[in-house]
């Protein structure tokens, strides 16, 4: 008798992280408004997510956005890594790292050249290499809190966090300095 080989445990596949798309945008809606609702991010409308569809990042399983993050842009060097937000079901698998990596790399594709992160959380964002600053270094994001206050939201206080990407790259050298002053020298 012989038994038909078959694996009965699928090796999950890690979630995709991409740009958003506008089929994405209900998933991103979904994700942020529950904790909006708990009061640990801002709200955003539908109208909101679509008009800023190319500035998120989400990773998707299976066809499913189960991750989101945002890059808010308040001038041509500065930005928010904002709308950070996995389903609950995926907590503890990195996939906060990964949109955030994504919102970094989409940041340095526009040459933004710092960004800030708002969070609940020390441990998140310092182990990002964000070190610890003050949100009064970003009036602009205190006036969008004054505005929103202004209309009935209400803002918990969060710790700010920046990263400044350093111009590091670099047209790679054919010659070692000490070979290169050696061969002028002769």
């Amino acid at each position: 008798m012989t038994l038909p080989f078959s694996s009965t445990s699928k090796q999950s596949q890690r979630p995709i992280v991409r740009p958003a798309n506008r089929g994405d945008i209900d998933a991103i809606l979904e994700l942020v408004s529950a904790y909006a609702a708990e009061g640990l991010m801002l709200p955003r409308t539908r109208e909101q997510v679509a008009m800023n569809i190319d500035n998120y990042v989400v990773a998707a399983s299976a066809g499913r956005v189960v991750a989101c993050a945002a890059l808010e842009e308040y001038s041509p060097s500065l930005a928010e890594v904002s709308s950070v937000a996995v389903a609950r079901s995926e907590h503890g698998k990195g996939l906060g790292t990964d949109v955030v990596l994504g919102v970094e790399r989409l940041a340095r594709a526009r040459d933004i050249g710092e960004i800030f992160a708002l969070s609940l959380s020390d441990r998140f964002f310092l182990s990002l290499d964000y070190e610890a600053t003050s949100i009064s270094r970003y009036p602009e994001k205190l006036a969008r809190y004054d505005r929103l206050s202004a209309d009935g939201v209400e803002i918990v206080p969060k710790r700010c966090f920046q990263k400044v990407f350093e111009n590091t790259w670099q047209t790679p050298a054919l010659v070692e300095p000490a070979k290169e002053k050696a061969l002028k020298a002769s």
